[in-house]
């Protein structure tokens, strides 16, 4: 049925969410984008790419779980829109911005939306070397997306940069 596989998602998300403290709301930061996504008509795949975008660094969920229970385009996206830990750290958000642009416009739609809801949580917090890194990271979308790709939530980059 239609829209429950993003319950399927979320209750898997929950079941291997880590206990120990993050240093934001992460699960809630899922569920928001969710609804986000959700709400502005998305398919349910991206849907559940989002819930589970940082399920691969953050949680013991396995590529085959993942890829079991969503399919390969759920988990290219997570993939995508995970850190490489091989590379320096300088060089990982740049390197998640290109995977993303290399699987297609879907994978970087999740990374914008992340960015973006983490850049209004860092203002609400006011901790600004994250809203830099935001920034940082909007800048990259920006100069890697492909002209073609319009869709709206590549608006906030600007929005994100010019703040």
């Amino acid at each position: 049925m239609i829209w429950f596989e993003i319950e399927k998602a979320l209750k898997l998300l929950v079941e291997y969410f880590p206990i120990e403290e993050q240093k934001k709301p992460a699960l809630f930061h899922s569920i928001r984008v969710c609804t986000y996504l959700y709400n502005n008509w998305y398919p349910e795949y991206l849907c559940i790419a989002w819930l589970l975008h940082d399920a691969l660094e953050d949680t013991e969920i396995s590529e085959e779980t993942i890829r079991k229970n969503f399919g390969m385009n759920v988990l290219e996206i997570v993939k995508a829109n995970s850190k490489n830990n091989d590379l320096l750290k300088d060089e990982r958000l740049e390197d998640i911005v290109k995977r993303c642009v290399g699987y297609w416009e879907w994978a970087l739609i999740v990374k914008m939306a992340d960015v973006y809801d983490n850049f209004q949580f860092y203002i609400r917090e006011s901790i600004s070397k994250e809203i830099d890194r935001c920034k940082y990271i909007s800048e990259l979308i920006i100069k890697y997306k492909l002209e073609s790709w319009h869709d709206d939530i590549f608006k906030h980059a600007n929005t994100i940069i010019n703040y």
